[in-house]
């Protein structure tokens, strides 16, 4: 316990920049209450305010952990970590599929936002997040990709997408719009990560974080709605990313990097890591 705080305090003292132009901030993220001990979740809450720094967990992304919560603590997830002090407007959750009434009343009575993480959630077959109770209730919800483990893609406005299309079959055709899906995506984003006095939205004074899609594309170019053709039609050619005013992607090419490079060093990494381990027969569930 004590070796952890001690390298999580040691990375915020080093890395975190909390200016309002700072491209590096640290959160304090043990992994999930089921992974971890009470007492590391405990004194990873106090660390955190003590640091003015926010938390982060993985919270209900199963029934199982739902199940093991009830079993092993008489509580739900919600309840949970509630007891152990994360419940504020300074922690986010990931994923947050199997919240009840009362959890999702919890959540946003203390301000916790939920990461939705659509297509994750899909692939590993956890589950359909209560999108609209959560937004309806008042709790910050903002879109995540997940890890490359359990989302290939990581396209956030394919994550836009999923978001609407879970959304409206769980709920129906009223459950989401697509302006509702965009701002998911954007300032509500930035909202859950309680960052959005600086960005998440084009405004004098915030970075300029920009993305430029073309939507004059044979798959968009007879969609009315601008928004609709964004969210709802084949992922468009980015046009322009702007990060804190820097091109980053220009033509739907990375000009910050070698593309070709980069995708080679992915490979030798990859056949690194599987050269190490006996390989009888390919397993698992892609």
């Amino acid at each position: 316990l004590d070796t952890i705080l001690t390298a999580t305090a040691h990375a915020v003292d080093t890395h975190h920049d909390p200016g309002p132009d700072s491209m590096l901030r640290i959160a304090v993220a043990p992994c999930s209450p089921f992974s971890v001990t009470a007492d590391l979740l405990t004194e990873s809450a106090v660390l955190a305010r003590d640091k003015e720094v926010r938390l982060h967990t993985h919270l209900a992304e199963t029934q199982d952990e739902a199940t093991f919560c009830r079993e092993r603590f008489e509580m739900t997830p919600v309840d949970y970590v509630g007891s152990l002090g994360w419940l504020g407007d300074d922690v986010w959750f990931a994923h947050g599929i199997h919240f009840d009434d009362a959890g999702i009343a919890a959540l946003a009575a203390g301000g916790s936002g939920v990461a939705h993480c659509p297509s994750s959630n899909a692939r590993l077959g956890a589950g359909i997040c209560r999108l609209r109770d959560l937004r309806e209730a008042g709790v910050p919800v903002g879109l995540g990709v997940d890890g490359a483990a359990s989302n290939e893609a990581s396209s956030l406005i394919e994550e836009a997408r999923h978001a609407l299309l879970f959304a409206r079959a769980r709920g129906g055709p009223e459950a989401m719009t697509v302006r509702d899906a965009l701002q998911t995506a954007t300032i509500d984003g930035a909202r859950t990560l309680g960052w959005d006095d600086q960005i998440g939205s084009l405004e004098v004074g915030k970075q300029a974080d920009m993305a430029i899609w073309r939507l004059d594309t044979l798959p968009h170019a007879d969609v009315v709605d601008p928004v609709a053709a964004l969210v709802l039609a084949s992922p468009p050619p980015l046009e322009l990313l702007l990060v804190a005013g820097r091109r980053i992607v220009a033509e739907d090419r990375l000009v910050t990097a070698d593309e070709t490079r980069l995708a080679a060093d992915a490979v030798r990494q990859r056949n690194r890591l599987l050269d190490r381990q006996p390989r009888p027969g390919v397993t698992g569930h892609p």
